[in-house]
């Protein structure tokens, strides 16, 4: 089976999608993938739970994606996140929602999805075909005529979609294959970048404080001691710096701040929840409340044991120093600490370690409306291989569903 209605290129969360969609909708589908099996990255998302979406409305959930969410509209109007859940429970995988809005399967192991989305394209006669990495496009009258891959076969169909993805994560395929496709028949491509990204830091207790994770505190990332942006949740410290849910999402922010030569900090602010006056009132009572005992003894009482040590040296508190010495003066760096624990940021882990890449295909170049090329009559595109991106939550994997959801159901017999 060389000839096929529609030829779907990449194997992930959406080509699975757009493969499924394509067939329902009576067409013969081709479906190829680079690696020996599909979905090797959906199978290690969110740790291997996979965060499938997240429960935020329409309107809310578009902003998550900056100045570029507004592309989604028409791929969301058609197959948004109830629908996602509803898709997957079909299936037979039960969701759970947790926390922040995000859904995960209720077994939370991801190869349920992925095992899931395999058996959606095989009931509808979709053909699977691995170890088939697509290396040219030959073009016929602005249409793409056939595609060649690595061992020389030919295929042809009317309609192509790439679904690629990025560039993160190579080891599960998305080396940038589908960048270089796009660029031969006329596609710019945004500069990819990493987004959803640990943070690097020299900082010298980063090893007393590893694998430490802090909920309910405040990030700032401060350029040149100016707050540019300010989030509340949870993060990780490793040997090498920062991660968790709020370092991912400000990682784009950071890399191109960096990028730019800036000098880039994230400051934690441990007490959010209190303001100044009642951090302040604390700080009195437990100094008084602990007297002559270690300063180190009343810390217990408002940090985790492991950071204690690093917050001392931090902020010049000797082991020795015992509650009644501190004066006003060491109260207020006492005060500084707990607002603002700086780590000086000099890098963000590379791309490969990326969840997702930041850039790709110009959303210009696209009809939002379908997914088609406005420079090739018969390609398409879905998921992470477009140009958009956003934070940690089950948006991006919503992304991959609803455009590869849009881009399948255009029959080639009706495109609009």
């Amino acid at each position: 089976m060389n000839n096929a209605d529609v030829i779907v290129i990449g194997a992930g969360a959406s080509g699975l999608m757009c493969a499924g969609i394509s067939a329902q909708q009576g067409q013969t589908v081709l479906l190829l993938e680079k690696k020996s099996r599909p979905a090797i990255k959906l199978s290690i998302t969110g740790k291997g739970r996979c965060n499938i979406t997240n429960s935020k409305p329409l309107k809310d959930f578009i902003n998550e994606f900056g100045n570029n969410g507004k592309f989604l509209y028409s791929a969301f109007s058609k197959f948004f996140n109830t629908d996602t859940i509803n898709f997957f429970e079909d299936l037979g995988v039960k969701c759970r929602l947790e926390r922040g809005g995000r859904y995960f399967p209720e077994s939370n192991d991801a190869h349920d999805i992925v095992n899931a989305l395999i058996k959606f394209v095989k009931s509808k006669n979709v053909k699977i075909i691995t170890n088939s990495q697509v290396e040219k496009f030959v073009l016929e009258n602005k249409k793409i005529k056939n595609i060649v891959v690595k061992d020389g076969t030919t295929y042809s169909a009317k309609k192509y979609v790439l679904a690629t993805g990025g560039k993160s994560y190579p080891l599960t395929g998305s080396t940038g294959d589908g960048y270089k496709l796009a660029q031969s028949v006329g596609h710019t491509i945004i500069t990819p970048q990493p987004a959803l990204v640990p943070l690097v830091s020299n900082d010298q207790y980063l090893k007393q404080l590893n694998k430490l994770k802090l909920k309910n505190i405040e990030i700032s990332v401060v350029v040149n001691n100016n707050i540019v942006s300010t989030l509340f949740g949870e993060i990780e410290f490793v040997s090498f710096g920062l991660t968790g849910p709020l370092i991912l999402t400000v990682s784009s922010k950071v890399y191109s701040l960096l990028e730019e030569k800036k000098s880039v900090e994230i400051s934690i602010n441990l007490k959010p929840a209190l303001d100044d006056k009642q951090l302040d009132d604390r700080l009195i009572r437990e100094l008084n409340n602990f007297g002559k005992l270690p300063v180190r003894n009343m810390l217990k009482t408002l940090l985790p044991i492991q950071m204690i040590e690093p917050f001392m040296k931090k902020n010049n508190i000797k082991r020795t120093e015992v509650c009644s010495m501190i004066n006003k003066e060491k109260r207020k760096s006492l005060f500084d600490g707990f607002r603002q624990m700086k780590f000086k940021i000099i890098s963000t882990r590379p791309i490969d370690e990326a969840i997702v890449t930041k850039g790709g295909i110009s959303l210009n170049e696209v009809d939002q409306k379908n997914m088609k090329s406005k420079l090739t009559d018969n390609l398409y595109f879905c998921g992470e291989i477009l140009d958009i991106d956003g934070p940690t939550g089950g948006f991006n994997l919503q992304v991959a569903f609803s455009t590869g959801y849009l881009a399948g159901i255009q029959n080639s017999n009706n495109e609009n």
